[in-house]
């Protein structure tokens, strides 16, 4: 049989693994989709990043990419 252990156990545990930072290295925002923080979780989406927050192999011909749509969004919105 396994050993139940104490009762406030396995809760203390859930907490310990929820993530305090964003999923990207130096960022210390906090995470708010996926282990990511809003900024971070948009470059998910359109591909800059990986799942381990990992810049992707063609970074540079995907942030010109990304700047533009960015930009033209921002004009939308004003």
């Amino acid at each position: 049989m396994a050993d139940k252990g104490k009762p406030g156990q396995k809760d203390s545990f859930a907490a310990s693994s929820a993530p305090l930072h964003c999923g990207v290295k130096l960022c210390k925002t906090t995470p708010q989709r996926f282990g990511f923080c809003s900024e971070h979780f948009e470059q998910y989406k359109f591909g800059l990043i990986n799942k381990s927050g990992v810049n992707v192999p063609d970074y540079e011909k995907k942030l010109e990419h990304y700047k533009a749509f960015k930009a033209k969004k921002n004009s939308k919105v004003a």
